[in-house]
């Protein structure tokens, strides 16, 4: 009996490893679509935003709390007409899949500028919820929050 529950399992695990097996295509798709929105955002480019971010959306950061994606299409020139984005960054990237049409991307924000007058917060870890819907990956939700400092040795 023991056996048998041991390799069901083992069986299971492997099932579950295949369902979310990472999708190098997909992955690069994402990563493409995120830096868009972001020099969509950068730009007060609406349409360019609207294009990969689902406005059923939510998302939550640190100068807007949370809030449904739909309020900032309605205020987004408003929210990006004092932003003057000098350079920025994604790195150190990662994926999570909860299944083959949906996976969490996971990574590190930086950049250099202005919003209303203050410097630009940066680093930020920051992550999206991507959903394909209709051939077309979309952000559904979207979480940002200031990098803690790098620990001193």
């Amino acid at each position: 009996m023991r056996l048998t529950a041991i390799l069901v399992g083992g069986l299971l695990c492997l099932g579950a490893g295949q369902a979310m097996a990472q999708d190098a295509q997909a992955e690069k798709t994402i990563i493409a679509n995120e830096r868009a929105a972001t020099e969509a955002f950068a730009k007060g480019n609406v349409a360019a935003f609207s294009a990969v971010v689902a406005t059923t959306g939510w998302a939550i950061d640190p100068v807007m709390g949370r809030a449904p994606v739909s309020d900032l299409v309605k205020d987004f020139s408003a929210a990006t007409k004092d932003l003057k984005v000098t350079s920025w960054d994604i790195t150190e990237s990662k994926f999570v899949w909860a299944d083959p049409n949906t996976a969490v991307h996971m990574y590190k924000w930086t950049a250099t500028g202005t919003d209303h007058g203050k410097p630009i917060v940066s680093p930020l870890w920051e992550s999206t919820v991507w959903a394909k819907k209709d051939g077309k990956w979309m952000a559904i939700f979207h979480h940002e929050s200031p990098a803690p400092p790098a620990a001193k040795p």
